[in-house]
């Protein structure tokens, strides 16, 4: 994962976009993501002076602490993506019938639908007839998460 710098601004709230935001601070607009169990326990109001702390990123500043006047500051922990231990994913080119065949050396029975992603395939397969899992899996061929399948994002594969 990439190092990103740690960042600290004031001022004010102009303009509210559910868990996104942006502060006019130091002359310039900046945009600024608090995730939704942040903006539940800090409620943005267009208009608040705050200060603000987080990780710079290349579209926005990613909060881990707000504060406002007559307000408890607010500590906010973001989720890290999950990824294989120690992000040691295979620098080798992308190619669908290796990710298919270890799904099915693994004992799955994949839908035929792949979804490409930067680092990995998802997958919608099967074990033995039984519930349909998603899974993610690199392009070295190693499942590295099986989760439930989003039945709006699989729905055509579902149907």
């Amino acid at each position: 994962m990439p190092h990103h710098d740690t960042t600290a601004l004031s001022g004010v709230i102009q303009h509210v976009f559910a868990h996104r935001f942006t502060v006019e601070a130091g002359g310039g607009t900046h945009l600024a993501d608090l995730g939704p169990k942040g903006a539940e326990a800090f409620p943005l109001v267009a208009g608040l002076h705050v200060d603000i702390e987080g990780e710079r990123r290349p579209s926005e500043i990613k909060v881990t602490r707000i504060a406002a006047e007559s307000r408890e500051p607010v500590h906010i922990q973001h989720k890290k993506p999950c990824h294989p231990p120690g992000d040691k994913r295979p620098d080798m080119p992308a190619d669908p019938s290796r990710v298919l065949e270890a799904v099915k050396a693994a004992g799955w029975t994949p839908s035929g639908d792949l979804r490409r992603k930067p680092k990995h395939f998802e997958v919608l397969a099967r074990q033995a007839g039984g519930a349909w899992a998603e899974l993610h899996v690199d392009f070295g061929g190693t499942i590295y998460k099986n989760k439930s399948p989003d039945p709006t994002k699989w729905a055509a594969a579902l149907a």
